[in-house]
């Protein structure tokens, strides 16, 4: 399952406030888990992969970008027969993010398998899967990026 959504236009609250999504074997949902990492966002700011809302700072976005958080992963487990949630996070992957056919950026994911970077507003494909994601000015679009799978139904 691909695809990527904008973070602002699914956590309506009053400007300069953060909003929590957390990855969950398939998808962002809003809110933060229990305990584990989510991603902070803010309009007009530089998304932040976290674990805890005390290390939260605001870093304004370039003017005219907007910004790109992930995850790369393996699904573990679940499939057409059965669906569910169950991944593995990819460390250290290289995701590479071209406009057209012309790379432009190549970003790693961190330990726990997330990325984040701010982007000129236009569309780019992410990924050796070519993902089309468009970036608008001031806001964060959150996108999974299942890069394998384990064989299971």
């Amino acid at each position: 399952m691909l695809f990527s959504f904008d973070a602002s236009a699914l956590a309506r609250r009053p400007a300069g406030q953060w909003a929590y999504f957390h990855f969950e074997g398939g998808q962002f949902v809003p809110g933060k888990p229990e305990a584990g990492i989510f991603v902070a966002v803010q309009d007009g700011v530089v998304p932040m992969v976290e674990t805890s809302e005390v290390k939260l700072m605001a870093k304004k976005l370039p003017v005219g970008t907007g910004a790109l958080a992930g995850i790369c992963y393996v699904q573990s487990y679940g499939g057409k027969l059965k669906p569910a949630g169950g991944y593995h996070p990819v460390p250290m992957q290289e995701v590479q993010i071209s406009t057209g056919d012309r790379p432009i950026l190549t970003v790693q994911t961190d330990g726990n398998g997330f990325f984040a970077t701010a982007l000129p507003t236009g569309i780019y494909r992410v990924g050796k899967q070519g993902v089309e994601v468009k970036i608008e000015s001031g806001t964060t679009r959150l996108l999974p990026l299942r890069v394998g799978k384990r064989m299971v139904d």
